[in-house]
């Protein structure tokens, strides 16, 4: 009878003892850390790029002119300054075996300022004369040209910059006000229906000299690009988003000044001045570190993939974007430094512009002047 009076005894105190425990338990955090079989499964059916063919394409496709991009499966434009034409501009198209081009009929230019739209059949073009500076769109079906925008040289604006959203479904062009100090707007064009809004960009400061614009594909924000004056001169990229008739500015960070490009309508990736590749999301207001040491990158229209290049090798790697993460990247080129590159729709081909490098000695390396234009077919 003790023996059981006694274990009844410890049993009330063992439970007295854990329920005083409970009420003073501390806060816990759970940190999750996949295993490497979760990591497999998640990484299941991502292949890195492996090359099939390389075609170089002849000099004079780029010689005189500019590298366009695709205007369709496997046909590349390029523009091509014609001397003995009055210094007009053409558009020359190239497709397999990319050997020969071939001048676009019905398209003449008078600016060698021009830029394709992203599914390759629109040419916008900024053309500046004595008289003022004229936005244009040009179709490379027909040739038929639609004015966007003219600003006469009496006007107190003046356009910046004009650039695509990554759908082709907005054109939108940046104009400064030269005479009232930290004014500027931004006009959005919907291709589709050619109805036009302007909206005026709030606070973005009167020491930040706007320079780029680049628009989401929904229309409701916008990244722009600044040089900074003053004591510490630098460039910054500013997140707006659109807020009844005005653009308020959300975000800034210091940044390179061309390297910027949405990912989706919430997140968008940027170069910063030391070579990192970050991702910001505006939903969370988070920045993430996606890639180190780079020196250029392009995203593919559906988004998923990147190519880019580093600063310590004159190499071309490809890689597949999941998360915050490059997964599954590998170099595709080596030997050039590429100042444009153009992902092929579907993602099986890479369009490069770039300068080739060679070694006179096994000790040195010099770059070329004269570029060339490769193109990388994926399997």
């Amino acid at each position: 009878m003790k023996n059981a009076l006694f274990a009844i005894a410890v049993l009330l105190f063992l439970i007295l003892v854990l329920s005083g425990c409970a009420l003073f338990e501390p806060e816990t955090e759970t940190i999750v850390i996949p295993s490497q079989e979760e990591k497999q499964t998640e990484n299941e059916g991502i292949q890195p790029f492996k090359v099939k063919t390389i075609y170089r394409l002849p000099d004079e496709f780029t010689n005189a002119g500019q590298l366009l991009g695709w205007s369709g499966k496997d046909s590349v434009i390029a523009s091509n300054k014609q001397v003995n034409m009055s210094e007009q501009t053409v558009l020359k198209r190239m497709a397999p075996p990319y050997e020969k081009s071939e001048i676009i009929s019905g398209i003449q230019m008078d600016s060698p300022v021009i830029e394709l739209s992203p599914d390759g059949s629109l040419i916008r073009e900024i053309s500046i004369t004595r008289f003022g500076t004229k936005l244009k769109l040009i179709s490379l079906k027909d040739g038929k040209e639609t004015e966007v925008a003219n600003f006469s040289n009496t006007k107190d604006l003046y356009l910046q910059n004009a650039a695509w959203s990554n759908n082709n479904q907005y054109l939108c062009y940046l104009v400064i006000d030269p005479i009232e100090s930290g004014k500027a707007f931004v006009h959005l064009l919907n291709v589709g229906n050619q109805s036009s809004t302007t909206y005026t960009i709030k606070n973005y400061g009167k020491g930040n000299n706007l320079t780029k614009i680049n628009v989401s594909d929904d229309g409701h924000s916008v990244l722009l690009t600044a040089f900074q004056t003053g004591k510490t001169k630098k460039n910054i990229i500013m997140l707006g988003t659109v807020n009844g008739n005005s653009i308020d500015i959300q975000y800034e960070h210091q940044s390179d000044e061309n390297q910027v490009a949405w990912l989706n309508n919430d997140q968008f990736v940027f170069l910063g001045t030391d070579g990192t590749l970050f991702e910001y999301d505006q939903r969370t207001k988070e920045l993430s570190v996606l890639l180190e040491k780079v020196e250029g990158f392009k995203l593919s229209k559906d988004r998923k993939c990147i190519a880019y290049s580093t600063y310590d090798q004159d190499t071309i790697y490809a890689g597949k974007i999941q998360g915050n993460n490059v997964l599954s990247n590998e170099p595709v080129y080596h030997g050039l430094k590429p100042s444009q590159m153009y992902w092929s729709p579907g993602e099986k081909g890479l369009l490069v512009y770039g300068q080739k490098f060679y070694s006179p000695s096994s000790n040195t390396q010099t770059m070329t002047t004269d570029g060339q234009v490769l193109l990388i077919e994926f399997q």
